[in-house]
């Protein structure tokens, strides 16, 4: 963890939705995470891994069915709505859609702007003169603030999609697929502006993506999750070039590769379970490509410490504590 300290802190985390007949959807199962101040932490898995829910958990979107969250030593599920309401603006969301996440009917000030009317900056001018500084931040023309969404780029509306979420002056951001439907050279664009940023404000920010090569350009530690839970967590470097768990392994081999040769990629048997019917055991035994012990499919693993700062939840990891 960064030497800063610890900024947001999830434990136990768990969100489950009713699936009919006494049956559950566990999209979250039993989440626990730390985000130092000014990191990245990568959060990457395959759709419908959970990944976007537990985002939207941590940033208030969802109520969790159990577990805790705190912000800087303040425990958000459990404190009054008025002081609640005070510490949202920490806590802001970039979309993955920036089709859908704009108001089609209000102009790019009028979005931008009202986060700053909800915090009580006053006056127009004040406003307008914050907008246009927000929108430079990001990279855009101040003077087309007065134009709709559908004028704009898929790019240049995620770039009004974070300019919004900056204008709370956040401590955090979760920025959710933010270049997923964009082309290449845009999503580098993106990219850009977001380091930039973090390094200007010292923003802890959470990236989730089911891409892990674009996750290990932004991230300084990237969790793995499947089918609900971490299966995997540690410093980037490590997770990408030393990883621990099978699957974590099988992200990484379906990797393009640019200018080197393409090892052979490791085909999963099989989809991903349903979350409504998770395997008993390790939930990724019934496509792991290992050969496998009894405690694969009777025990859940834990994540426990394979190496420094590098956690995986698989029976045939080695333990920190056993490889000494």
């Amino acid at each position: 963890m960064s030497s800063d300290g610890v900024l947001l802190t999830a434990a136990h985390v768990t969100k489950h939705f009713p699936a009919g007949k006494r049956r559950v959807l566990r999209a979250v199962d039993d989440v626990s995470l730390e985000i130092a101040r000014g990191e990245t932490l990568g959060l990457v898995g395959e759709s419908g891994c959970g990944k976007t829910t537990l985002g939207k958990l941590l940033c208030l979107l969802e109520e969790p069915t159990r577990g805790e969250i705190w912000l800087d030593g303040t425990d958000l599920l459990h404190i009054p709505p008025n002081e609640l309401r005070e510490l949202r603006p920490r806590l802001q969301m970039i979309f993955q859609d920036p089709f859908a996440s704009l108001n089609p009917h209000k102009t790019i000030e009028q979005i931008v702007g009202l986060p700053l009317r909800i915090k009580s900056l006053r006056g127009k001018a004040r406003i307008r003169e914050r907008v246009h500084e927000l929108l430079g931040m990001v990279g855009l023309d101040p003077s087309q603030s007065g134009r709709f969404p559908h004028q704009f780029s898929g790019g240049q509306r995620q770039r009004i999609g974070i300019a919004r979420a900056l204008a709370c002056e956040p401590e955090l951001i979760i920025a959710d697929e933010p270049v997923a439907s964009l082309d290449v050279s845009i999503q580098a664009q993106i990219l850009q502006v977001l380091r930039d940023l973090q390094a200007r404000f010292h923003l802890a920010a959470i990236f989730i993506s089911h891409d892990i090569s674009v996750v290990s350009h932004v991230s300084q530690r990237i969790a793995v999750m499947y089918l609900g839970r971490v299966v995997e967590l540690g410093p980037a470097q490590d997770v990408i070039y030393d990883p621990k768990h099978p699957y974590t392994r099988a992200l990484l081999s379906a990797v393009p590769r640019v200018g080197e040769a393409q090892p052979e990629a490791t085909l999963l048997p099989g989809d991903i379970p349903s979350p409504i019917a998770v395997p008993r055991g390790c939930r990724f035994h019934t496509r792991c490509y290992l050969e496998q012990v009894t405690e694969c499919g009777t025990g859940e693993p834990g994540l426990r410490e394979v190496a420094n700062g590098h956690f995986a939840a698989c029976h045939l990891a080695r333990s920190k504590a056993a490889e000494s």
